[in-house]
């Protein structure tokens, strides 16, 4: 068995696909092909430099080749150069000729995971003997994306997917329920549950609150901004990169911004962080999102408080979820008053809670999922 899997760029972002696939990697070849986009590029900076970055990708790396980004064992990663949701007849035919040519020979029983609906333009290309569509986020709500071309791919996949996976249970009603599986997102508990060192850029005098990932439109600055402001005494880390301006002008004294870091790096400074946070405005994307952090912060054991939204509250409690920035300021004064004893106490319910959720239970659930598939 050989999986063709077609997701955002590999390495970029530590994805859910990206977890499971590493994992699966581990059993059986992965091939990975990097994501094509989910709306027309357009002439901002910001375009600008993805389409250079994969031309530059494309031309550098003309055959598929091993992944060098992480210490994963996908066996090779593919850089498509195809202009996403394209229109004219004639770059459609262009971008399937490309791809054709990247895509790796068939050698035994082809599954196709698709994590990016447009992938579905391509699908009779990839000879697959069965076809997964994992819909981790509503692409009707989420931010940078052409929601109208989405949904229509989106319902496209629907119709031709043997499986469908779904990391938020709201979304259910909108495919087929004989063939549609509500798959929480994972953890890595070994990660996550290891001791770890106080990294240097945390002090240890004062009482500490943070958040990783990237500072993007759907965090609260305003309600970031009360909170530096009415508890000048709590330092507040925030690590990610900065992808509005919003998150350029989130300064404070005891504001701490600090650059993206590879994942596995991130568990150092969640350990020794009183509070961590989960700071979301109040809409359909966050509605119907699913953080992955979530259950790293509940097994790394570090008390957790959220924006209210339905995949927060299924984890409460031990989150806490707040509504005001006056819910928010309570919450922080109750956990940084918490006596040794009510601390490991926390620690333990909240890791409990997140002990059967690890990657490799998700993975053997898929894999038994797909062996039940080819036996039909």
């Amino acid at each position: 068995m050989e999986f063709l899997v077609f997701g955002e760029d590999w390495g970029r972002h530590p994805s859910s696909s990206q977890h499971l696939l590493s994992l699966i990697a581990k059993q059986y070849p992965v091939y990975w092909i990097n994501s094509i986009g989910l709306r027309q590029p357009q002439i901002k900076i910001r375009d600008i430099k993805r389409i250079s970055e994969k031309i530059c990708a494309f031309l550098f790396s003309t055959k598929t080749r091993p992944s060098t980004l992480s210490q994963s064992s996908i066996k090779q990663v593919i850089t498509p150069l195809v202009w996403p949701l394209a229109k004219h007849a004639l770059i459609k035919q262009l971008n399937r000729y490309l791809l054709a040519k990247q895509l790796p020979p068939k050698k035994q029983f082809r599954v196709v995971w698709i994590a990016l609906p447009s992938a579905v333009d391509y699908l009779d290309l990839c000879q697959a003997d069965m076809i997964i569509y994992y819909c981790g986020d509503d692409f009707s709500a989420l931010s940078g994306v052409d929601h109208h071309k989405a949904i229509q791919a989106e319902q496209a996949l629907g119709d031709q997917a043997d499986l469908i996976y779904l990391a938020n249970q709201q979304l259910m009603d909108r495919f087929p329920s004989n063939n549609t599986i509500y798959l929480p997102h994972g953890v890595d508990l070994t990660l996550f549950q290891s001791s770890t060192i106080r990294p240097p850029a945390i002090q240890e005098d004062q009482p500490c609150i943070g958040f990783y990932g990237s500072l993007n439109t759907w965090l609260d600055y305003e309600l970031l901004h009360y909170l530096a402001k009415h508890r000048p005494n709590i330092q507040f880390y925030f690590i990610g990169n900065k992808e509005c301006q919003q998150a350029e002008q989130l300064q404070n004294k005891n504001i701490h911004l600090l650059h993206a870091l590879p994942h596995h790096q991130l568990v150092s400074y969640l350990q020794h962080w009183d509070i961590a946070i989960l700071p979301f405005i109040n809409n359909r994307q966050i509605q119907a999102c699913n953080p992955l952090k979530l259950r790293e912060y509940l097994a790394a054991g570090c008390p957790v408080i959220s924006s209210h939204y339905p995949a927060a509250t299924e984890y409460e409690p031990p989150v806490i979820t707040a509504k005001t920035p006056q819910q928010w300021l309570s919450a922080i004064d109750h956990i940084l008053q918490f006596t040794p004893a009510e601390k490991v106490d926390y620690q333990q319910k909240a890791q409990q809670r997140v002990q059967h959720d690890s990657w490799q239970q998700r993975v053997d659930s898929i894999l038994n999922q797909i062996q039940t598939f080819r036996c039909k």
